[in-house]
């Protein structure tokens, strides 16, 4: 009886011990990571949050068996970080630096309009917050293949919205490197004397730029006059600036993995920052994601910026797999000592007559 008992007694502590880790890997380890980030109280500040190569994925590459359940797995992931990361940080403004889609490049028409509609359930804002899409490589082609025309215009009608897009004091700049376009600039932007400027001129561009100089990189920097440049798609943290005095970049310096400071950056020096955004999905090759968190003060000519680094899924998935071995281990086992129990027969000695 004894020993009935304590088999009768495991499915209820491996069912405690699935549900626990469930708990744990779904819901519990997202709130322990939010409340790692360090936020700051700024009432004068623009608040930029930052969203860097979330590349969903497409059905195309993703073909192999299991499939559905690795894309449904990663949407969640991407859905569960972005609404903490929007409901912690409050942002003004939400900049989408590019590469949204995997295959938006080579996508059918069908296809892409189901990938945006995924997108938009995926970062679901409210109207109050301006949204600012770039189109990346994986968007609208241009790394390994060439941009093409109607692919570009498909993304841009997709999401129709001017090149240049002012909230307050600031001044966004949708920069294109892949086909070497820019915006033209409003001329309250122009002012020759940082110290003296009343507004904050930002670039967004998909591409990095100082790291990469060139011709086109100059003259964005020469028409557009940015203090900032916010860029993506190298899936890493990173600053570099620029000192435009020389010409010559006097500063890199890589973020390191899940430090959660704060860098503080004078705009008023004469200095052009760039901030690489790391990708904020789990699928893209590295273990470190984030979504990229700016305070921009035009009053006090400051940056203050950090990277809400986000819980490494494999670690979560691995976790999944140990446990989920384990449990079926012994429970294969329990399965094979019940049916012997089960298949014992008992023989009871005849009257004797």
């Amino acid at each position: 009886m004894l020993r009935r008992s304590r088999v009768k007694s495991k499915p209820f502590i491996f069912a405690l011990i699935l549900g626990s880790v469930i708990l744990y890997n779904e819901f519990i380890v997202y709130e322990i990571q939010s409340l790692k980030w360090t936020l700051l109280e700024c009432r004068d500040c623009v608040r930029v949050l930052l969203v860097a190569d979330p590349q969903i994925l497409g059905i195309k590459n993703e073909n192999y068996f299991g499939s559905s359940l690795a894309i449904w797995d990663s949407d969640r992931y991407l859905e569960k970080t972005f609404s903490r990361a929007v409901r912690r940080a409050k942002p003004h403004a939400i900049a989408f630096l590019g590469d949204l889609m995997d295959e938006g490049h080579i996508a059918s028409a069908e296809e892409f309009e189901k990938y945006k509609r995924r997108l938009n359930s995926i970062f679901s804002t409210s109207d109050d917050i301006m949204k600012i899409y770039l189109p990346g490589d994986n968007d609208i082609g241009g790394e390994e293949d060439s941009v093409m025309k109607n692919i570009h215009q498909r993304f841009n009608f997709a999401y129709t919205q001017p090149d240049t897009l002012v909230y307050k004091s600031v001044n966004f700049f949708k920069v294109n490197r892949l086909i070497h376009d820019m915006p033209m600039a409003p001329k309250d932007a122009f002012l020759n004397d940082y110290a003296e400027r009343n507004t904050t001129n930002v670039v967004l561009s998909h591409m990095p730029l100082l790291f990469m100089p060139a011709t086109f990189v100059q003259n964005v920097i020469k028409e557009l006059s940015p203090q900032i440049i916010f860029s993506a798609h190298e899936h890493k943290g990173m600053h570099t600036s620029l000192d435009t005095a020389t010409d010559q970049l006097s500063e890199i310096q890589l973020f390191p993995p899940q430090e959660v400071s704060f860098y503080q950056l004078r705009l008023d020096l004469g200095d052009v920052h760039e901030i690489q955004i790391p990708t904020c999905s789990y699928r893209m090759g590295t273990k470190n994601m984030g979504y990229g968190l700016a305070y921009i003060n035009t009053q006090e000519k400051t940056l203050d910026f950090t990277i809400l680094w986000l819980p490494q899924r494999f670690v979560l998935l691995e976790i999944y797999a140990v446990v989920g071995s384990i449990v079926a281990f012994f429970s294969l086992i329990m399965i094979i000592i019940i049916r012997r129990s089960s298949n014992h027969i008992s023989y009871s000695r005849a009257p004797m007559l």
